[in-house]
This record gives structure tokens, sequence and C-alpha cells, in this order.
């Protein structure tokens, strides 16, 4: 008996030290980032609709990279979710206007007449670091075997570069997102009985989806999907693999009664932050968080 116990002590002693470890590592690897990893899941009959509608408040840039959640059977979400942040990708400001957009600039009130512009241009020429940059130059261009022309210009035109930047900015933003699919845990009209294996299945995927990001925030708003990745979540979250924070927001279109994905969560307490958005759920549901209309 005396050394079940000892084994007992032995092995709880370890599991603690693996988690405060798993802590230390998780906060370490935080330290440095100034964005917040977001985990959200999409799901039909509207629920993508009103996910799309809720990230338009967000700063995408803080909020990032994002992973979309989408179940195997939802052949619209992923695509949704990628028009989204197709939509959302910084457009890449060219630093010279196109060709034959430019427009004539006649002096004005407070512009510099040719004699000013001319002591300017003088006064620039005669700076020592426009200088120095130009004897850099031409040094760089004598090397190669060439003359360089004073003022001079890169040989590449303005459309290359703002094709450059726009292809920057794209891969970019391809970076900043991932779209996701796991297997549904329950269809409609399926059975109790019959859902036990598919959301076990459904689970197992969940838990590695979540491992492999490691998600901060976890932003729900009713799928069926859901469920599995918000149990994942709070294990790995218990675990200290993640931080996880389930945060979960009730369909606009529930205004007296919980849908059974916001039953389930609130019931559970597996989400750390329930939102709803009509009074009247606030007041049968007093653990639930009101903020006016989200969406």
């Amino acid at each position: 008996m005396d050394d079940l116990a000892a084994y007992a002590t032995g092995v709880l002693l370890s599991l603690l030290l693996i988690r405060l470890l798993l802590g230390i590592a998780q906060w370490v690897a935080r330290r440095g980032r100034h964005t917040v990893r977001t985990m959200i899941v999409l799901g039909s009959g509207g629920h993508t609709a009103e996910m799309m509608a809720l990230l338009q408040g967000f700063d995408l840039s803080v909020y990032s990279p994002r992973c979309y959640v989408v179940a195997a059977t939802d052949g619209m979400s992923g695509a949704k979710a990628a028009a989204f942040e197709a939509a959302a990708a910084p457009t890449a400001i060219a630093d010279e206007e196109a060709p034959g957009s430019a427009r004539k600039r006649t002096p004005g009130r407070g512009s510099a007449t040719p004699a000013k512009q001319a002591v300017q241009q003088q006064a620039v020429r005669r700076s020592p670091r426009v200088a120095a940059a130009q004897r850099q130059q031409q040094a760089a261009a004598a090397a190669a075997g060439r003359r360089a022309l004073p003022g001079a210009r890169s040989p590449e035109s303005p459309a290359k570069r703002r094709m450059a930047a726009a292809a920057a900015a794209a891969a970019q933003q391809q970076e900043q997102y991932s779209v996701v699919v796991i297997p549904r845990s329950r269809e409609v009209g399926q059975s109790f009985l019959s859902s036990v294996p598919t959301t076990l299945r459904a689970l197992w995927a969940a838990v590695a989806v979540v491992l492999e990001q490691r998600p901060d925030v976890v932003l729900l708003n009713g799928p069926g999907t859901c469920i599995p990745i918000a149990a994942a979540a709070v294990l790995l979250r218990l675990l200290g693999v993640c931080r996880g924070r389930v945060v979960y927001v009730e369909s606009i279109a529930r205004v007296y009664r919980l849908s059974l994905s916001g039953k389930i969560l609130y019931h559970t307490r597996l989400a750390s932050q329930f939102f709803v958005q009509w009074e009247e759920l606030r007041e049968r549901y007093p653990r639930a968080l009101y903020a006016g209309r989200l969406m």
C-alpha cells in the first residue's frame, strides 16, 4: 500500500513538473510576440456569415495568424474565409503614379517659382549626403563596367515595382491565415447513438489541429464543429500547451433560448467568455455577457 502511494505521488509530481515546464516554454515563446494567434470556427446555416461580420470589427494585424476551421461536409465556408481575407489584404501603395495618370501642376499660391526651384536643386546637389550617394553610385557603376549618369534611377520600371509590391503583399497575407478541415461531429438529423464514434473522431482531429496551431484565442459562434474544438482547447490549456481562451458569441437569431452548442458551452463552462446579443438571454443566463449587437 505504501509503495502504491509513493508511486502515485511520484507520478503526480512528474505531471506537475511537466506542466510547469510547458507553462514556462509557452511564456517564453509568447514573450517576444505582439500578436494573438486566433482560431475561428466556421459553419453552415448562417454561422459563417455572422462570423465574417463579427471579424470586420477586429484589428487583423493584431489577431494573426488566423486559422479557420471548417467541417468536411461544409463546401462554402472555406471559400468565404478566403474571400474575406482577400478583401482585407493591405493594398500596396506605389511610390510613383501610374503612367497616364500624371497631372499638370501649375504654380499656385505658396509654390516655388522657377528661380527658387533652381536654387533648391543647386542646394540639393551641394548637399554632402547627396554628393556621397552619387559618388557611391558612380563607383558601383564603374565596378560594373558602365558609366552612371547623375540622378540615374533603377532600371526597374514603376510597373514592375508595383507588381513586386503587390506580390509581396499577397504572399504576406497568405501567411497570415490558413483553412483547416476536420470531420463533422454530428450531421443534421443523426441519432445520438450513432454520433458517438463520429464525435470521438472529430475530437481527435480537433486535438491535433489545436496542438498544431496552439491558438491564444478560439472564437466560436455556434456550429456543431465548435464543441470538439472548444474541448480540445480547454484540455491543452490545462496541460499548459497553449493559452486556448475560448470566446463564444451566441447567434443574433437566438433571442430567448440558447442554441444547443451554446447550452453545452454555457453549462460545462468551457467558454472563458460567453456573449449574448439580447437582454432577454442575459436575464435567463446570468453568467453570460451582454455587450449589445456585435454583428
